[in-house]
C-alpha cells in the first residue's frame, strides 16, 4: 500500500482551491480537487480516496448536501467540512474554521492513513430507483431540445454525467460529459442534437438490457 494519502478537495473558488490544493500537496498528499458538491459525491463513490475536505457553501450541491447524501450511501470515510460560519460536526469527521491554518492541516494529515481502494457494492433497491428514473429523465431531455432550453439541458447532463459514472454506466456518463462540454462550449444547435442523440442511444441501450 501506497503511504501517499488521496484527497477529494471540493471548493467552488478558483483562487482559494488552487491555493489549499498547493498546501494539500505540500503534505505530500495527492489531490483531486472539484468545484461543486455533485462532483465530490461520485469522487468519493469511487472509493479511491482517503479523505474528503469540502466547502459548504457551493453550487449544484453544497457541502451538507453532499455530505448527507454520502452518509446515506454508507460511506464512512473522513469528511472535514470548511467554513467560515459556525456548523454543527453532525455527519462531519470535523468542520475546519476558513481561513484554514496551517496547523489545521498538519493536525488532518496527522489522523489519516492510506486505506485500501475498495469496489462498490450498490444495494439492488437503489439502482433500481437509478434505472426506473432514466425514462423520466429522457422525457426532459427531449424537452428541453424542442424548448430549446440549453441551461437546462446543461444542468441535466451535468447531473447525469456525475450519476451515471457512480452507477456503473461509464458508457452513459462519457455521452453525457459531451453534451454538456458542447453546451458549454455553445456549439451549434445541429451538434448540440448530435450529441443528445448519441446520449439517448446509450439510454436506450440500458433500458433494453
Amino acid at each position: 500500500m501506497t503511504d501517499t494519502i488521496r484527497l477529494i478537495l471540493a471548493e467552488d473558488d478558483d483562487f482559494l482551491r488552487q491555493l489549499l490544493q498547493m498546501q494539500c500537496e505540500a503534505h505530500g498528499a495527492e489531490v483531486a480537487a472539484v468545484t461543486n458538491g455533485e462532483e465530490a459525491v461520485s469522487l468519493a463513490l469511487s472509493y479511491e480516496y482517503d479523505v474528503l475536505l469540502m466547502d459548504i457553501q457551493m453550487p449544484v450541491c453544497d457541502g451538507i448536501q453532499a455530505m448527507t447524501l454520502l452518509r446515506q450511501l454508507g460511506y464512512e470515510r473522513p469528511i472535514y467540512a470548511m467554513s467560515a460560519d459556525n456548523i454543527t460536526a453532525d455527519g462531519f469527521t470535523s468542520v475546519l474554521k476558513k481561513p484554514l491554518q496551517e496547523t489545521d492541516l498538519q493536525q488532518l494529515f496527522q489522523q489519516q492513513s492510506p486505506k485500501p481502494s475498495v469496489a462498490l457494492v450498490i444495494a439492488p433497491e437503489l439502482m433500481q430507483q437509478f434505472l426506473h428514473s432514466l425514462p423520466q429523465l429522457q422525457q426532459q431531455l427531449d424537452l428541453c431540445r424542442q424548448q430549446r432550453d440549453w441551461p437546462e439541458l446543461q444542468r441535466l447532463s451535468h447531473k447525469l454525467a456525475g450519476s451515471a459514472g457512480s452507477f456503473g454506466y461509464p458508457s452513459i456518463s462519457e455521452k453525457a460529459k459531451q453534451l454538456q462540454q458542447a453546451l458549454m462550449q455553445q456549439e451549434p444547435s445541429a451538434v448540440i442534437e448530435h450529441r443528445l442523440a448519441q446520449l439517448h442511444l446509450q439510454l436506450q441501450e440500458v433500458k433494453h438490457a
